[in-house]
């Protein structure tokens, strides 16, 4: 497998993941300033923009998460793997050790 490769899908699913959140944020302010043209389905304007802002913001949250924490771990992973092999480099140096 190229580490590259892996860096590479790495970062864009962290970045995808970002993008999501930052997404849900924004539509959320946007559903708090906007006027509907239907005016309102319960009567109470304020009281539906702030739910459908804090579903909006929530929804952004749990979809990009799962990207983010994917990412991140593939990350730690090829970062494991590059600390093993130096370690495992320098031990093939030592040689072996006789009491």
């Amino acid at each position: 497998m190229n580490e590259a490769f892996t860096r590479f899908w790495a970062r864009l699913l962290v970045i995808m993941g970002l993008v999501i959140v930052v997404l849900g944020v924004l539509l959320a302010v946007v559903a708090l300033v906007i006027e509907t043209p239907w005016a309102s389905i319960t009567g109470q304007v304020m009281l539906e923009r702030v739910l459908v802002s804090a579903f909006l913001v929530i929804s952004g949250v749990l979809g990009g998460a799962p990207f983010i924490v994917l990412g991140q771990l593939l990350l730690i992973f090829l970062d494991q793997r590059r600390l093993l092999i130096s370690i495992k480099r320098r031990l093939r140096r030592a040689g072996p050790r006789t009491p």
